[in-house]
Parts: structure tokens; C-alpha cells; sequence
């Protein structure tokens, strides 16, 4: 009768291992569950970051169409030469009632060049919000990885616990019999215990990540999420991946920034030319003539403009303020490079082992601590082999099999920010 309940407990537990595994196969895609794509569209959608970005653009777009005009012209009143004993505006020959425009036309090209820059850091900030796209896409994979990690771990306890809990059964059973010792029967209630604190801490941190991906997609977070990895797509070469950073947007925005900068040492240097400003004014006269016609009145017209001599503490320290300025971007653009590039020589390298641990672990290591496993039961049943051993083949194969979920959550951010750095 023992024989019968140990083949009928272990055929339960066979059967919701492999319940277990088709819940996990099969494409759970329904409206209740959340998958990657629908995560990523949702932080997208709801991110301000990126609309403060575009704003900012929008700013930019219209300083530059109002740096390239001209100032609004001055226009200007007044009396000139008035005699202070009666006031009379047709007493004096030289009073006059004066009215002018004044136009002033700034130095150079410097309207050129000022929206010149506007639109090379407008440029820059289309760029940035491109890259903060990327990054958000990049946070979210990151996060919802996370989750979907805990919950196969989830999956995979909860087999291990009715594992351990059919086990504590068995040799209960088996110490009411006198077959085993009492420290086995509490060698696998201590187990099982182990295994149900597993289940709490791996709740805790599942509910962890799932606060962290609701930072980007709010309430979504707590639904039930796609239990299948998602596809992502394969990463480039290593050399490959490299040579595109250059045209990685965060790259790109910091190479129009440089530009800008470049356009700054131009406009600085319009500080040696002139400026000027043409005068127009009228001067209407009251009175007569001694021979008693009126008297005319009078137009002027004056070009104005400065002269800019003593340079040394002004425009050349301008000048070389903005060259600075320049060389700080570069240098900016230039470490910021140097740091993407080493990040993906880090990631690349880590994602190629880790694909060769998942080989090495689909391909031999569970495969042979399930057998080991099964093989250790037969044993058992047998009485060939002990609990003690019983339990490490139980246990080594369930911890395998959380260590190889969690790598597979590992290998998959790897190869989420290997495509942040290649712009997908």
C-alpha cells in the first residue's frame, strides 16, 4: 500500500510540474494581462519629460525666427532750441518741433548667426527628446523584466513548495512505519518552511518591482502581467554597435551642441565690428522770415555708430569666453562617447556569457537535476538511497531552476540596454 501512495504522490507531483510548465507556455496575450509593448506605449504616452523636451524645441523654433529681424526702430519727440524767456515756439529761428525715427542695424552678421544657434540647440533638443524615448523604453523593459522575473520565480516556488509539502507527507508516513528517523521528518519540514519564506521574500520584491514600473505606467503596473519572455531584438556586432554610436541621438544632441557652441565663437567675434543706426528726424519751424514768408522746415538725416577700440577687457575676453565654451561641449561630447562605448563593450561581453550560461544550463543542467531528481526519488521509494539525499537532488534542481530564471532576466537587460545604445 505504501508503494501504491509513493507512486500515486509522485505521479501528483509530476503532473503539476507539468501543469506548472504549460501554464507557462502557453501564450496568456488575453485583454487582463500586460505585455512589454503594451507597457512600453503606455510610458511613452504618459511621460512629461518628453513633451517638456518638445516644448522646449517649440520655444527655440520661435527665438529663432524673432533673433534674425531687425530691432523694433525707436521714435522719438521733442522741442529743441526753445527760448526760456517767453516760450514762444516762432520767436527763434533754430526752435523747432522735432520728430525722428531712429533705426539701429547690430553689428555684422550677428542676427545671422544668433539663429543660427537657435536652431542648431533647437536641433539638440529634438535629438535629446529622441534619446529620452529610448530611455524611458529602455527604464520600463528594465522594470517590467524585473516583475515578470519574480513572477516565474513565483511559479517556480510554488512547485517547489508542493514538492516539499508531498515530501514532509511521505516521510511522516514513513516515520509512523518506523522506515525513517525522526530528523528526517524534520529535515523536510525545515525545508518546506525554507521554501515558504522563499515565497514571501519573492512577493515582497515582486511587489517592489511592480511600484517601480508604475512610476511610468501608473495603475497598469498591478495587472496581471504576460508570464511568456518577450522578443526582443538581437543586438548588433560589437564593432558594429560601436561605429553607430555616433549617430546615437544623445551623441547627435551633444554634437549640436558643440556646434552652437562653434556659432557662439562667431557671434562673439562680431563684437569687433560696428554697430549702427540711421537717424531720420523732421524739425517743423513756427514764425516768419524778416521778409515775411514762413520760415521752412527742416529734415535731417545722421548715421550713427560705435567704434570699438579698447577690445582688450571686453570683446577679446568675450571671445574667449565662448572659445572656452566651445572646448567644454567637445570635451562633454567627446567623455560621454568614451563612457556609451565602454558600457556597450560591458554589456555585449556580459549578454555573450550569460547566453552561454543559458546554454549550459538548458542544455545539461536541468535536464540532469531532473533526472538526478527523479532517479534520487526511485531510489528513495527503493530505500537505496537516504533523505539527506533525497533532499539535495530536490533542492539543487529547484534552485537551478530559479538561477536560471533569474539569468534569463538578466541576459534580457542586458540586451535591452545593448539596444538603448544601438537607438532601438
Amino acid at each position: 500500500m505504501h508503494w501504491m501512495r509513493m507512486d500515486f504522490r509522485c505521479t501528483q507531483i509530476s503532473g503539476l510540474i507539468l501543469a506548472s510548465i504549460v501554464m507557462l507556455m502557453s501564450p496568456l496575450v488575453g485583454a487582463e494581462t500586460l505585455s512589454l509593448a503594451e507597457a512600453e506605449t503606455l510610458a511613452i504616452s504618459n511621460d512629461p519629460s518628453v513633451e517638456s523636451v518638445k516644448s522646449r524645441q517649440v520655444a527655440l523654433n520661435e527665438l529663432e525666427v524673432a533673433a534674425g529681424q531687425l530691432p523694433d526702430p525707436q521714435l522719438k519727440f521733442g522741442l529743441m532750441s526753445l527760448p526760456t524767456d517767453t516760450f514762444n515756439l516762432g520767436q527763434e529761428p533754430m526752435t523747432q518741433v522735432q520728430v525722428g525715427v531712429v533705426q539701429r542695424f547690430p553689428r555684422g552678421q550677428s542676427r545671422k548667426l544668433r539663429a543660427a544657434q537657435l536652431r542648431e540647440r533647437s536641433k539638440a533638443l529634438g535629438d535629446t527628446a529622441e534619446d529620452r524615448l529610448l530611455g524611458v523604453s529602455l527604464a520600463v523593459r528594465e522594470n517590467y523584466l524585473e516583475v515578470l522575473k519574480q513572477v516565474r520565480l513565483a511559479v517556480i516556488n510554488k512547485e517547489a513548495e508542493a514538492a516539499f509539502t508531498d515530501l514532509e507527507d511521505i516521510t511522516q508516513e514513513y516515520y509512523a512505519t518506523g522506515r525513517v528517523q525522526q530528523q528526517d521528518v524534520l529535515r523536510a519540514a525545515v525545508e518546506l518552511a525554507k521554501v515558504q519564506e522563499r515565497s514571501v521574500r519573492i512577493s515582497e520584491e515582486e511587489q517592489r518591482a511592480r511600484g517601480r514600473l508604475a512610476a511610468w505606467i501608473g495603475d497598469d503596473a498591478w495587472r496581471d502581467i504576460n508570464p511568456d519572455w518577450p522578443l526582443l531584438t538581437e543586438p548588433s556586432a560589437m564593432q558594429s554597435l560601436k561605429d553607430g554610436l555616433v549617430d546615437h541621438p544623445r551623441i547627435r544632441a551633444l554634437h549640436q551642441e558643440v556646434i552652437a557652441a562653434e556659432k557662439g565663437i562667431e557671434l562673439a567675434e562680431q563684437s569687433y565690428k560696428p554697430e549702427f543706426a540711421v537717424d531720420l528726424t523732421y524739425g517743423g519751424r513756427g514764425g516768419e522770415n524778416p521778409d515775411g514768408s514762413s520760415r521752412a522746415d527742416l529734415l535731417s538725416l545722421m548715421v550713427r555708430m560705435d567704434v570699438p577700440l579698447f577690445t582688450g577687457n571686453r570683446q577679446d575676453r568675450i571671445v574667449q569666453a565662448s572659445i572656452a565654451s566651445s572646448s567644454a561641449a567637445a570635451f562633454n561630447r567627446d567623455d560621454i562617447y568614451r563612457l556609451m562605448s565602454s558600457e556597450a563593450e560591458v554589456h555585449h561581453a556580459a549578454w555573450q556569457r550569460q547566453k552561454e550560461r543559458l546554454e549550459l544550463y538548458e542544455s545539461s543542467l536541468l535536464p540532469d537535476a531532473e533526472y538526478n531528481s527523479l532517479a534520487t526519488f526511485d531510489a528513495y521509494q527503493a530505500a537505496l538511497e537516504d533523505m539527506t539525499t533525497l533532499m539535495r537532488a530536490r533542492i539543487t534542481e529547484f534552485d537551478l531552476q530559479l538561477e536560471h530564471a533569474r539569468l534569463k532576466a538578466e541576459s534580457f537587460k542586458s540586451q535591452a540596454r545593448l539596444l538603448y545604445l544601438e537607438g532601438k
